[in-house]
């Protein structure tokens, strides 16, 4: 047997082993971050981001806790009905809730408290003014039972909104009854149209960009239209309930 001469101490590249390391490192501090917005917005606002099977990433989730802290705490505390536990806030591309309904066949953006619970479900990647907007239709919900979203137009909150904004409910009183969604019923508008789209062309859909613009730049909603402007700020913004 040969003996082979030594040529010095053997090397190591350690570089992919730093290399896998510091993607590690990447990957925790990456979930980590995740985990404490969720966390934040669990304890900070009572509200549960949902994580297994939804699409979030941390701009998302940013996005919902910028959302959040514009509103004042009275109407965080009232993010739809007290009987059906914390909001629940989903991001998934096919806009599927808990129970995995998928109400619309494409992708949306929504509030519902079917099942008597209390969901916010998002298409991935939205923006605050969108975030906004949902909210503002669990906080306008927080009173309607389970499904009829269309009760909503028996509160006095909501036809107050109507009188100042210069809508009409055109349904009587036993139609609002016999309603679930609010698409069934009818109404009319005869002052001055701010809005360039809305899903719908409803006082609902109304409220809900008003509530979304007043708390996202309320400057431009005042110059839009003074009276939403003054009705978010005395009926919403007020704790008076």
């Amino acid at each position: 047997m040969l003996q082979h001469a030594s040529s010095g101490p053997r090397v190591t590249d350690t570089r992919p082993v730093l290399r896998w390391a510091l993607l590690g490192l990447l990957l925790l501090a990456t979930i980590g971050l995740a985990a404490c917005q969720i966390i934040e917005a669990r304890t900070r606002y009572a509200v549960e981001i949902v994580s297994e099977g939804q699409a979030w990433d941390d701009a998302s989730l940013d996005t919902i806790l910028d959302a959040l802290s514009r509103l004042p705490p009275h109407v965080v505390k009232r993010l739809g009905s007290r009987h059906y536990g914390r909001l629940h806030v989903l991001s998934n591309p096919r806009s599927l809730t808990l129970s995995g309904w998928m109400p619309y066949p494409n992708g949306a953006n929504f509030y519902t408290n079917q099942g008597g619970q209390n969901q916010l479900v998002l298409y991935p990647n939205q923006g605050v003014f969108t975030v906004l907007h949902e909210l503002g239709h669990a906080y306008q919900m927080r009173l309607v039972p389970a499904g009829k979203y269309a009760w909503v137009f028996f509160q006095a909150e909501m036809r107050d909104f109507m009188a100042a904004t210069r809508w009409q409910l055109l349904s009587s009183d036993e139609e609002v009854a016999r309603a679930s969604e609010i698409y069934e019923l009818r109404f009319s508008h005869d002052g001055p149209s701010i809005w360039t789209t809305l899903s719908n062309p409803d006082p609902a859909e109304d409220y809900a960009n008003s509530f979304a613009l007043y708390f996202f730049d309320p400057d431009r909603l005042r110059e839009l239209s003074p009276a939403r402007y003054d009705w978010m700020r005395q009926h919403v913004t007020t704790d008076e309930r």
